[in-house]
């Protein structure tokens, strides 16, 4: 009769038994783990064996469990029934078991518990005899970990899997990987094949999710991915992005292969006084079918630069132009996502730094686009009228649509002694309810004191006949990011009008 003694270990029920079983220890990461082997393996363990063992993590979290060879008696409907290996561990108070009883021949090659100890029970009956098994248990997580992906270097592209891919991976599982790229470029991912136990996007059983940081939030790229699917291609917007792989404890999949690259952007330099050129990949030619194109446009410190479209012609909706700058630390979007024929006004940025993407699909080309890109010259005007002349003044780019984002300024002066008269002949403004968004505005400064002449003008109605006080008058013309008009031709004359 073989000799059994019970103890409590951690709250854990321990047997030993004569030739097995005991306490195992496990090295911390990234040393190599230790097995844990069968009687007499590889040779045939004995019969009516019962071995324990306690195996303890020496720091905390989970033990990965790698099965390197598993032959035992293999029994119809349920392993209890013969010779049989069981894990268990302690979660939250409570004895579970980890993954299922291993028995027979195949059992699953991996997998991981929740903490760093575990018990595990190996008993055989007294028939079927054979050579056991031998189970490496480390420390080391067999997923995740950090994944450098150089642009321009000797490593274009990298390889991120599920744990034994293309072989079912482990239940339970959490894989990390810390994705980056070289400073300026930017991360690509596209999975080649994949295969997840199906879930909802909300609730997901077993999927991928791929995120970024960018202005200090944790964003999200794409949707939850589970199930099984091929050829999805994700874009980052930095050069570094957190992939992480979570299993539950039910069915297990094929999992996944993603490939990670870099691209990185064409720098367009703006100098003053010259003039730089961003268009379209091949331009004048079609660009090509599924384009992804980001350029850096950089000016020199404390400019504003200014983009003058000289053709323009992408696949309406589908192919599109997006600028964007940083301001006050945070990302915004350039006016609207260019598409189609029409050709699109001046573009004002904020800043003398603007990233620009340009993405095609797969059905029609164009010959794409060219925009002339200058340094912006501030919007300062001085209108002279002459003693019973005039003189006219326009919007900035008139008879042609003016630019968002623009704010200019004109001084308006007539002789010592004469008034002001002021006329629209064209007028066409972004009209908003008093006038909050574009308008046209006049001051003139009377006893010391600054003072609106009239009131703000918008819409389709400008001035007309509108009188000053005094020979010096300031118009001041903003347009906000939203719509843009024809703008404005004023006529300003003095008329022989006297105070």
């Amino acid at each position: 009769m073989l000799l059994q003694v019970v103890v409590l270990v951690a709250g854990l029920a321990v047997a030993s038994a004569t030739e097995c079983g005991g306490t195992v220890r496990v090295p911390p990461a990234p040393q190599n783990g230790t097995t844990i082997v069968s009687p007499n393996h590889p040779q045939a363990y004995p019969a009516f064996a019962l071995c324990n063992w306690i195996i303890n993590g020496s720091t905390p979290g989970p033990l990965y469990f790698h099965v390197n060879a598993f032959q035992t008696e293999n029994t119809a409907g349920s392993c209890l029934r013969g010779d049989y290996l069981k894990f268990s561990e302690r979660v939250n108070g409570t004895i579970v078991q980890i993954g299922k009883i291993l028995c027979g021949q195949d059992p699953v090659k991996q997998f991981q518990s929740k903490t760093n100890l575990v018990q595990a029970v190996f008993v055989s009956n007294h028939e079927g005899q054979l050579g056991g098994f031998n189970i490496l248990v480390s420390s080391n997580a067999p997923c995740g970990g950090p994944v450098a992906v150089l642009s321009n270097g000797s490593v274009d592209a990298q390889t991120i899997q599920s744990p034994n891919y293309p072989n079912i991976y482990l239940p339970d599982s959490y894989c990390s990987w810390t994705v980056t790229s070289s400073k300026g470029s930017h991360i690509s991912l596209q999975f080649v094949d994949a295969n997840l136990e199906s879930g909802s996007e909300t609730a997901p059983l077993d999927y991928v999710r791929i995120t970024e940081v960018i202005d200090g939030s944790i964003v999200q790229i794409g949707r939850n991915l589970t199930g099984s699917f091929s050829g999805v291609l994700l874009r980052a917007k930095t050069n570094a992005v957190n992939v992480v792989f979570v299993s539950d404890g039910s069915s297990n999949h094929k999992g996944f292969r993603l490939q990670v690259s870099a691209e990185v952007p064409e720098k367009v330099i703006v100098v003053a006084g010259a003039t730089a050129v961003l268009q379209s990949p091949n331009h004048p030619n079609n660009y090509p079918a599924n384009a992804y194109q980001l350029y850096d446009i950089t000016g020199p410190i404390g400019s504003k630069l200014q983009f003058d479209p000289e053709v323009f012609r992408t696949e309406a909706g589908e192919d599109y132009l997006e600028l964007t700058e940083v301001v006050d630390g945070v990302t915004v979007r350039i006016g609207t996502r260019l598409s189609g024929s029409a050709m699109p006004r001046r573009i004002l940025a904020q800043t003398n730094q603007v990233k620009a993407l340009f993405v095609s699909d797969g059905t029609s080309q164009y010959f794409g686009f060219r925009f002339a890109v200058t340094i912006q010259v501030p919007c300062v005007n001085s209108v002279i009228v002459p003693d019973f002349g005039i003189a006219a003044f326009t919007s900035p780019n008139f008879p042609r649509n003016y630019p968002n984002n623009v704010s200019c300024s004109y001084n308006i002066t007539a002789p010592e002694g004469s008034q002001i008269h002021l006329t629209a002949t064209e007028f066409a403004v972004e009209e908003t309810v008093q006038c909050v968004s574009d308008r046209l505005t006049f001051f003139e400064t009377v006893d010391g004191e600054v003072k609106i002449l009239g009131e703000s003008f918008c819409g389709n109605i400008g001035p007309n006949g509108l009188i000053s006080q005094t020979n010096n008058v300031q118009a001041l013309f903003i347009s906000n990011g939203v719509s843009e008009g024809l703008g404005f031709r004023i006529i300003a004359s003095n008329g022989g009008f006297r105070r």
